[in-house]
């Protein structure tokens, strides 16, 4: 953990210094639509491939489905599904798991799960096919139902070339994150330390003289 540095400077600093849209989040956008199955949706379709072929795709199945929820699904043929998802990549995997989750959750179960304590909804949306923790977590941030920090490979990279954690896996990264920021913050800090990476904090060539944060973080340091 950086000595002397709060979480409150740093989300200051980043909001000083990048041009943050929200429409650049998906599983953002899908939270305006105040439906918890369609925000997982979402975050399902979105892993291994980019926001713009995310929202493609979901625009194809809202096309199909007008609002997305299990008992849709259900109703649409696994192959209507895959070609729905096909922008998104790995389509017909992710049908498949998305046609999974669906029977898994008619009626009120997904906001059944979602009332209850944060780990215990963690650890039933993670029981669910294709859901790991950054897609519980996610659900539950951008949602507003539990405080909690998702942790991507972007927050991955930031966290461990900064400093603000020394250890590479999930759960390391998501306790020293939490316990940096205040419980108000997490959204913003998750969504803060993503366009942090996006923009400066690259896997190749990461342009850290640039970077609003770069007289504490230690890559940079070293990088000098």
């Amino acid at each position: 953990m950086i000595e002397g540095v709060d979480g409150k400077t740093i989300l200051r600093r980043l909001e000083e210094a990048l041009d943050f849209k929200e429409e650049e989040f998906v599983s953002l956008m899908a939270s305006k639509s105040r439906n918890p199955f369609e925000v997982l949706v979402t975050t399902i379709v979105s892993q291994n491939t980019n926001d713009k072929n995310t929202a493609k795709a979901m625009r194809r199945l809202k096309e199909i489905l007008g609002r997305i929820d299990p008992e849709g699904i259900d109703r649409i043929s696994l192959r209507e599904l895959e070609d729905a998802l096909r922008p998104a990549g790995l389509y017909r995997q992710k049908a498949r798991v998305i046609k999974r989750v669906a029977a898994l959750l008619r009626g009120d179960r997904l906001e059944r799960i979602l009332e209850k304590d944060l780990e215990e909804a963690r650890r039933e949306l993670i029981s669910l096919p294709g859901v790991g923790p950054k897609t519980a977590d996610v659900l539950l941030s951008v949602t507003g139902r539990r405080p909690t920090i998702a942790v991507d490979r972007h927050i991955t990279r930031v966290a461990l070339r900064l400093g603000l954690s020394r250890r590479g896996d999930y759960e390391e990264i998501r306790r020293s994150l939490m316990e940096l920021f205040d419980p108000d913050d997490y959204l913003k800090a998750h969504l803060l330390l993503i366009k942090l990476g996006r923009v400066y904090c690259r896997p190749r060539n990461p342009k850290c003289g640039e970077c609003p944060l770069r007289d504490i973080c230690e890559y940079a340091k070293r990088a000098r």
